[in-house]
């Protein structure tokens, strides 16, 4: 066997089916750990010619995750959630990546939702009892790829193998229950991981812990201050300050501290940008959102950030029309408008945005800055 899929699962009949038929005619084998289904997720695995594996859930992820690759046969590991897809791949591609790869395992491409740009992630590995999983959530198993590919002296190499998460749509009260006493118990152990404590807060807050979030970021950041290479506390800053904006506080100096810390981060680009309208300093928000738009997202995946695709079109165009048209630039605006209406064409605001920028160029030569009107609402999706 040269592929083995190692999959853990808990009552996923509503996405596992597309999970395993995107991987069936790719992988020899599909190891799934059942942790206590009560749906029809055994039987969806079943039909698609799966190794079942039950094991009691006992709160641990990487426990349950290292059942599946005790079981695994293949010479490689391909890890995969039930809510994820693998899209595109022939398995002529994956066999001529994999057989004879000098390789200790490859970063693949995860999108994490349907509006993100994607990053890499540690996703396939030879299958060596060295490499297994640490950590009750978050589990990480790059450490162990790490470790295993200095003892070996074989690399780690990037594929285009893509994988699609669709686990973030909707309502995400029932994980972040679930999440809430894991993150506790993985923090007392590891009260330094910036990524556990980011998630913690934005877990707290879609729980309406609102302040105890705040207290948990105003945390992250000051371990963040003393970690300023890694790329993580960006993401610390960045709720931050929108967690402090939307309280009315003053958050220039915060966002100043951030982005000469993370100079080259694009999210913070946009937030700054948004605060840069609700100033009325349209000018250089303009410049920030004409290097957004320029960015080449291809690029992206190797910076190792993930962010909202729609801050390098849509929504940056739809702010870019408000700026241009506060400076009396209206036949721009109105060309920035058509931009996010072609990725937003039912967009009923952006249409009538478009339509009071031609007619403003119509009626009126340019004449300068000039204060936005109540149709022209400075745009508030200073979102990841």
């Amino acid at each position: 066997m040269l592929v083995s899929a190692a999959l853990i699962v808990r009552d996923e009949e509503r996405v596992l089916e597309d999970c395993l038929a995107s991987i069936e005619h790719v992988v020899d084998e599909i190891v799934l750990v059942d942790t206590g289904s009560r749906d029809r997720s055994r039987e969806i695995a079943a039909e698609h010619g799966a190794r079942v594996i039950d094991h009691a859930w006992s709160g641990d992820f990487a426990e349950a995750r290292n059942v599946s690759l005790d079981a695994a046969r293949g010479d490689w590991i391909l890890y995969i959630d039930a809510d994820e897809r693998l899209v595109g791949a022939r398995r002529e591609a994956v066999c001529a990546l994999l057989e004879g790869a000098p390789e200790i395992a490859f970063r693949m491409l995860l999108k994490p939702d349907s509006h993100s740009t994607p990053y890499r992630e540690h996703r396939l590995w030879r299958n060596d009892p060295r490499i297994r999983f640490v950590g009750r959530i978050h589990e990480k198993v790059t450490p162990a790829i790490a470790a295993l590919s200095r003892a070996e002296r074989r690399p780690v190499g990037d594929c285009d193998l893509l994988l699609e998460h669709t686990g973030y749509e909707g309502d995400q009260t029932h994980k972040h229950q679930r999440n809430l006493p894991l993150l506790r118990a993985q923090l007392e152990q590891e009260p330094d991981n910036l990524f556990n404590r980011h998630h913690l807060a934005r877990v707290l807050d879609g729980l309406g812990e609102h302040d105890e979030a705040l207290a948990v970021l105003t945390g992250a950041s000051e371990l963040a201050r003393r970690r300023p290479r890694d790329p993580l506390g960006a993401l610390a800053f960045t709720d931050l300050v929108r967690a402090r904006r939307a309280r009315g506080e003053d958050v220039s100096e915060l966002l100043a501290e951030a982005r000469g810390l993370y100079p080259q981060n694009k999210l913070l680009w946009w937030v700054q940008s948004a605060v840069l309208i609700s100033q009325r300093s349209y000018e250089q928000a303009l410049e920030l959102l004409e290097r957004l738009v320029a960015v080449d997202l291809a690029t992206l995946p190797d910076e190792g950030a993930g962010y909202d695709g729609r801050i390098f079109g849509e929504f940056a165009q739809e702010a870019r029309g408000v700026c241009l048209f506060a400076l009396g630039r209206y036949g721009e605006a109105a060309e920035a408008y058509e931009q996010a209406l072609r990725e937003d064409p039912h967009n009923t605001v952006y249409r009538a945005r478009l339509a009071l920028a031609r007619g403003r160029e119509q009626r009126e030569p340019a004449h300068g800055a000039e204060r936005v009107d109540g149709s022209e609402r400075v745009p508030e999706r200073d979102r990841e």
